[in-house]
């Protein structure tokens, strides 16, 4: 008998914690609880519904081209006098680049030159005449002609002397020189070739559904792996006025400034086209339910003095940067449940938590780490 009272003794402890442990319990699970016996308010963050800028994006490759480029050539056969650039020089319009020997076509300029000076003595001599009727009205008409007729004469050789040389039409970059001092050129021959690439043209072709999306003025933003950290940004310029039959592509052409000319032409770009940008009402992605096809948001509605959460369905577009665009079911200023949804039901209460509830802990917290995010 004095065993088993023994092992009694030992196990009423035990006993009377396991009671204790149950009435604590009990006091926890009513705590919090609303005085009726309700269900308890489910904690939530919400997010006033506002208007967001949203647009439609298309991605494309492209490649770069100058805003103007040509191959300088020379409308005449003789050889080069003289070279005034080196390769890769910068040059404004205008500027002298090569000249042709010049000896003969500037004889040929001041032979004619002579004639008009002759030409025009005549016509004054026979003007003089004319008011002492020495002469006839058909003999000043003459020298009229003669002098009409030499002057353009000069004009013309005046002409081939400027056709051997060649000048800058616009501003821009040189590429490699072609020719050499002293070198024979016939007409046509390539000099160089001049580059403006103060602006380039960015050519991308994209599928023609979104062809009504394209049009002057749209913005667009370009990289390239030859430039990496580098964003650059255009409008577009003009739409191709054909669709490709193949491939169901439209080439598109923007405009991108190149102020300190490290665009290049031929360089490859990733293009993103911002089309029908607008602002409109959106709601983080995280706040919608799908229910199959349909969507639904909970709302927080205060209907006594107490707020209470309501699902809406709503009509959703597009996703950017983590939000979703609202085009019906809820009006913006709205506010919607974007945290604590699990513990929501459609009209249940709620309890709207501010967003600094989260707070950095750095100490007495177990783990690899002691910096953590916890709720208040």
């Amino acid at each position: 008998m004095i065993r088993p009272m023994t092992q009694m003794t030992r196990s009423l402890p035990l006993i009377m914690a396991a009671f204790i442990l149950i009435g604590c319990g009990s006091e926890a699970s009513t705590a919090g609880a609303p005085a009726g016996g309700g269900p308890r308010a489910a904690n939530v963050f919400v997010e006033t519904l506002q208007a967001r800028e949203f647009a439609s994006r298309i991605e494309a490759l492209g490649t770069l081209s100058p805003k103007e480029q040509v191959d300088l050539t020379l409308n005449a056969a003789d050889r080069v006098q003289s070279l005034y650039f080196d390769d890769g020089q910068r040059v404004r319009k205008g500027q002298t680049l090569v000249s042709l020997a010049q000896r003969e076509q500037r004889a040929l300029v001041e032979a004619e030159e002579a004639r008009v000076a002759e030409a025009r003595q005549q016509l004054d001599r026979v003007n003089r005449l004319i008011e002492s009727k020495a002469v006839s009205q058909s003999e000043v008409d003459q020298a009229q002609r003669d002098l009409d007729s030499t002057l353009a004469q000069l004009r013309a050789v005046q002409s081939r002397q400027k056709d051997r040389v060649l000048v800058a039409p616009f501003d821009g970059v040189l590429g490699f020189r072609q020719v050499s001092v002293g070198s024979y050129v016939q007409p046509g021959a390539v000099v160089a070739r001049l580059v403006d690439d103060s602006e380039m043209n960015l050519e991308f072709a994209v599928p023609s559904i979104f062809l009504r999306l394209m049009g002057p003025g749209t913005d667009v933003t370009a990289q390239t792996d030859d430039l990496p950290g580098q964003i650059f940004t255009g409008t577009v310029a003009s739409v191709d006025n054909a669709i490709d039959p193949v491939t169901r592509t439209v080439m598109v052409r923007a405009k991108l400034p190149n102020p300190e000319q490290s665009l290049v032409s031929g360089m490859f770009m990733n293009v993103t086209a911002r089309a029908e940008a607008r602002r409109v009402p959106a709601v983080l992605e995280e706040a919608i339910q799908p229910v199959g096809p349909r969507n639904f948001v909970f709302v927080v509605e205060t209907r006594d003095g107490v707020d209470v959460a309501v699902r809406k369905e709503v009509q959703l577009g597009l996703h950017q940067d983590g939000y979703v665009e609202v085009k019906s079911g809820v009006a913006a200023g709205t506010r919607i449940v974007t945290d604590g949804i699990i513990g929501v039901r459609d009209g249940g209460a709620v309890k709207i938590q501010s967003p600094d509830i989260l707070k950095p802990v750095t100490g007495g917290l177990s783990g690899p780490s002691s910096d953590a995010l916890v709720r208040d």
